[in-house]
């Protein structure tokens, strides 16, 4: 009777030591490595940005949402303010860059730096955040970053960029906040921050 007991004891103990080494192997298991991130021509993303720069010897600062639209040869942007009103829209293609205000005129320009820094106070560099937003910072996109990569500062036309947060969706690793600063003649010290919401792809 006593043998049999403990027989089971030690089965028991054995059969629980078998269920946690297998735990442990499942556990240790490695991650799957992510997949490597692919520019797109055509995006869309939708998020938010803040701006801080000088006007009139004083700082100053604004937060909007946006919602950003891209192909190979045009890019659409538009700032709304937190209660849902539109700020400016902004249209860019080979032709040069336009700003709208509500109930006024269109403003044109060759470049939309000097555009939006007349109109709105401080430049947005639409050309470059084509790439940046996308985690690239050479204009071949050959080398996507990544969080690990991305672990420092980069200045790129003249602007100071930071990395400051990524999103892991489905092995794919993207940029969610990325931080610029860059001193101008215009507007001073101006720093930007975007956060990415949302984006697709088609």
């Amino acid at each position: 009777m006593r043998a049999s007991y403990y027989f089971a004891l030690r089965l028991l103990l054995t059969s629980m030591l078998a269920a946690l080494s297998a735990c442990t192997s499942l556990t240790s298991q490695p991650p799957l490595p992510l997949e490597t991130r692919s520019y797109f021509n055509q995006i869309e993303m939708t998020g938010r940005l803040s701006a801080q720069y000088e006007a009139n010897y004083r700082e100053q600062s604004i937060s909007v949402n946006f919602t950003w639209s891209q192909t190979r040869d045009q890019t659409r942007i538009s700032l709304n303010s937190p209660t849902g009103q539109t700020v400016a829209t902004i249209f860019i293609n080979a032709l040069g860059a336009q700003l709208t205000q509500a109930d006024k005129p269109t403003r044109y320009a060759s470049d939309i730096n000097a555009l939006s820094t007349d109109v709105l106070g401080w430049p947005l560099p639409v050309a470059g955040l084509r790439d940046w937003l996308q985690g690239y910072v050479d204009a071949e996109h050959n080398n996507p970053l990544t969080q690990k990569t991305a672990d420092q500062s980069y200045t790129v036309d003249g602007w100071a960029l930071h990395y400051a947060s990524w999103l892991q969706e489905n092995r794919i690793e993207r940029p969610k906040r990325l931080d610029l600063s860059r001193q101008t003649e215009q507007a001073g010290l101006v720093s930007l921050r975007i956060v990415v919401d949302e984006w697709s792809t088609p």
